[in-house]
């Protein structure tokens, strides 16, 4: 009997030892009355005591079902109470899945689980990364109180949403015909060439995607127009006719038209707030050098005493070698035409009141200065020579080779607006306020007169010379057949009046204002044209 007392009492200690043993307290007073989860059970209500074993544990306390705080790997030790205090914020559910499922998904760097995922997290922007093997991909999700956010992320391809407006424009991916937008779309990890089509209006991009990336390509139909460096002319092409070279908020332009971007800027470095801009510009013969010309108006405090008070102009000139000015000096003078000899070291100013000013292209020092005897309106280095036309009709050729006038011919009634060289230079073609359009070659014969009967601003042919294009007072292109005048179709309601009109080629032509109405047009065929701009996001 004592022998079985012995045993029973031992059995009790050992019992009561073990129900003892390993077990610590856990505390939560705040917030109070809520409700309080250990590892996804419900236990009771704030405040709370209760005795745990030793271990770690995940703790959430709620006031409300979209109101929480979860803490991760709580250790509860033996013998030892924890007291923790919560602070539940505001709640969405954030379900994740993805193709295959398994991903691991992380809010920044930190784990949070593996898809299938379904979980409640804090309200607002979160930086989402799925990872599965070598794959990973990123999303940005915003969570609203109470509410649930669905994501879904394929692993294995691409998703690319296409839109575009106008949506009746039809999409090719690697020269397959998809269809009309919008479309939805996955695609395999690599390059693609897609191309977007309306009418006549098309364009080819290459987008490079890799698995698990998912994204919206935007596809706009816009008028090409310069406006962004409110551009104005005149204008022209580079020698090498790689580049439209325009005029601008901040200097001289170099422009690539097929991308419609400009691909050169020459700028004065002195005048960092761009106080002043140019009004014309000349380029030598090789294109090697720029120069242009800038008056100098709303900077009169920065100049020198002996030119305060004087109506000043800035002569810079550039090497396209670099791209940097190798010249820049003030004149006391007003110059309307700028031009570079054909050797390269003389610089000429045509000034407004008729004066013809010779100065050493590398120090800038003026040489000599002769009498243009007419009051100049527009100028154009043409070949070694620099014709001059006048306020009077007159039209002057000046040879840089000898320096001299070597003709001087009154072939207007009215001033000449614009001289324009022929793509082949054999000759020139000259639009006058009397209403007319001459040609000549370039020692003067005429070759042809073409009577308008309104103001002509500006005159070009085609590089094929089968269209003759003019722009005239009233804001108002017109295109025709060179031989038998046969009008080939207008652009109306110009919001300027045209200075300049230039072909890129038989189909493309380039009208710009002047410098008061800051505007360049490219029309096709009479259409002002459009191009596909592309955005991603």
């Amino acid at each position: 009997m004592k022998k079985a007392l012995s045993v029973f009492l031992l059995l009790a200690a050992a019992l009561f030892l073990a129900s003892c043993e390993g077990k610590g307290k856990l505390v939560i007073k705040e917030p109070p009355n809520a409700d309080v989860y250990i590892n996804g059970k419900h236990v009771g209500k704030t405040p709370l005591e209760i005795e745990l074993k030793e271990g770690k544990y995940t703790i959430e306390v709620a006031t409300s079902p979209f109101d929480m705080e979860r803490k991760k790997d709580v250790w509860v030790y033996f013998d030892h109470t924890t007291e923790l205090v919560f602070h539940p914020k505001p709640k969405g559910i954030l379900v994740i899945d993805s193709k295959p499922q398994g991903a691991v998904v992380m809010e920044g760097r930190n784990p949070i689980g593996k898809t299938p995922f379904k979980d409640k997290i804090d309200v607002g922007e979160h930086h989402i990364v799925l990872k599965l093997g070598a794959v990973g991909a990123s999303r940005i999700v915003n969570i609203e109180y109470g509410k649930t956010t669905k994501l879904f992320v394929n692993l294995e391809k691409a998703v690319v949403h296409f839109d575009a407006q106008p949506e009746d424009a039809v999409l090719y991916i690697d020269g397959k015909k998809i269809g009309n937008f919008p479309q939805n779309l996955e695609l395999d990890e690599g390059i693609h060439r897609v191309v977007v089509e309306k009418d006549s209006y098309r364009d080819s991009f290459i987008l490079k995607v890799k698995k698990g990336d998912e994204f919206t390509v935007k596809y706009v139909l816009k008028d090409v127009q310069l406006p962004p460096i409110q551009a104005y002319g005149p204008i022209t092409f580079t020698p090498d006719n790689k580049y439209l070279v325009t005029m601008g908020k901040a200097g001289i332009y170099f422009w690539d038209i097929k991308k419609f971007k400009p691909q050169i800027s020459l700028y004065d470095p002195k005048d960092v707030r761009n106080f002043d801009k140019f009004i014309n510009y000349g380029i030598s013969e090789d294109g090697h050098y720029v120069a242009g010309i800038k008056p100098i108006r709303r900077m009169a405090y920065a100049l020198p005493d002996e030119l305060k008070g004087k109506k000043v102009d800035k002569i810079l000139v550039w090497d396209m070698k670099t791209t940097f000015p190798v010249l820049s000096k003030l004149y006391p003078m007003e110059a309307v035409i700028v031009a570079i000899s054909k050797d390269k070291t003389k610089l000429y100013y045509i000034t407004k009141d008729g004066k013809i000013k010779i100065a050493d292209l590398k120090t800038g020092n003026i040489k000599a200065e002769k009498e243009l005897g007419h009051i100049p309106s527009f100028g154009r280095y043409i070949s070694g020579r620099i014709y001059i036309g006048t306020q009077d009709g007159y039209l002057v050729v000046f040879d840089t080779v000898s320096d001299t006038t070597v003709k001087s011919e009154k072939i207007h009634a009215g001033a000449i607006k614009d001289i324009e060289p022929t793509k082949d230079k054999k000759e020139i073609i000259t639009a006058s306020l009397d209403g007319t359009i001459k040609v000549f070659t370039a020692d003067l014969t005429p070759v042809r007169e073409i009577k308008i009967g309104k103001p002509v601003y500006c005159a070009s042919l085609s590089p094929s010379k089968d269209k003759l294009a003019y722009g005239t007072s009233e804001k108002r292109i017109v295109v025709q057949n060179y031989q038998d005048e046969k009008q080939l179709y207008t652009i109306e309601n110009l919001k300027f009046i045209p200075i300049s009109v230039l072909f890129a080629n038989e189909e493309v032509l380039i009208t710009a204002s002047s410098i008061k109405e800051p505007e360049i047009d490219i029309f096709r065929n009479g259409h002002l044209m459009k191009k596909w701009i592309q955005t991603i996001k």
